[in-house]
């Protein structure tokens, strides 16, 4: 058996490994899924055994590359640790940062964030990415972006991702003039049912969070309008067309110049939290390094 191999053959296999998917190692290393293919049929020609196995699942490793993955993931650690520690003693310039976040962590936390660490470090370079909590953790998974930056009730995520929280927030019941009769009153959910309520979508995260909020109380929630995202909701209630909850930070503005109010209800909201995940195995730039501490100081 050949052992001159060069590293660029066990990178392909480790991220091959890690993500189960051909596709998945071709976005990650920047380079085609053909070109991953090619380089497994030779590592696996020069090793003299099958590696991989195709499923409808992806590529699932045979029992002699589990035991070769074994090697590999710890080598392929430790080079990674290497280069990393390595790139603390570059400066942050012409860095890069790609984050996929929710609405509400974009106003809540993260564009007040990028523009203080802009101030520091002006020569670094944003792409954010506005999804949903899941499809932000599928990116993440699939090495599409460095970090996820989302907001929902408790998530689960297992190793390699790895899970800090950054804030808390809390959603708010507002109405506009047409509903002023309610201001200075504590109401309970009973109440309100029978007014008209702007919701997200059913299926969204902060829908099914609300639908569980009602569920508890003994009640349906059924919302009159469904829109798709959380910014759409303000202006709806601005319009008159009903009352939403909203997070607080969203409505603080037009609270504060009296175009809608906060109905204060019996039963609030339990608190959601701001989240930054981001995979432990894959390799940061010392520029998303950097701004993820920035991001857990604040």
């Amino acid at each position: 058996m050949r052992m001159d191999l060069g590293f660029e053959y066990y990178k392909v296999f480790y991220y091959v490994s890690k993500y189960g998917s051909l596709t998945r190692a071709a976005n990650v290393l920047m380079t085609s899924q053909p070109a991953v293919t090619r380089t497994i049929h030779n590592l696996e020609n020069e090793l003299g055994c099958r590696l991989f196995t195709r499923s409808k699942k992806g590529m699932e490793l045979t029992p002699e590359g589990r035991l070769f993955y074994g090697y590999i993931s710890a080598a392929c650690q430790q080079i990674f640790k290497g280069e990393n520690e390595l790139s603390n003693m570059i400066s942050l310039e012409n860095g890069a940062i790609c984050i996929s976040a929710t609405e509400t962590a974009l106003h809540c936390c993260l564009f007040r964030a990028v523009e203080e660490f802009n101030k520091a470090y002006p020569e670094v370079r944003f792409k954010l990415l506005n999804n949903s909590t899941i499809d932000s953790i599928q990116a993440l998974r699939a090495g599409k972006i460095d970090m996820a930056v989302v907001s929902s009730a408790p998530l689960q995520a297992e190793p390699p991702l790895k899970i800090k929280k950054l804030q808390s927030y809390h959603d708010i019941l507002i109405g506009g003039q047409r509903f002023r009769y309610l201001e200075g009153k504590k109401v309970t959910l009973a109440q309100l049912k029978d007014l008209p309520w702007i919701s997200l979508t059913s299926g969204s995260i902060t829908r099914t969070f609300l639908d569980h909020h009602f569920t508890e109380h003994g009640l349906r929630f059924d919302p009159d309008i469904e829109l798709a995202t959380t910014d759409m909701i303000l202006p709806a209630v601005r319009h008159e067309l009903g009352i939403g909850f909203i997070p607080a930070e969203f409505a603080a503005e037009d609270i504060r110049q009296g175009n809608i109010f906060q109905i204060a209800t019996e039963e609030e909201l339990p608190e959601r939290d701001i989240l930054l995940v981001y995979d432990t195995e894959y390799p940061q730039s010392i520029a998303s390094k950097t701004f993820q501490k920035f991001l857990c100081r604040s």
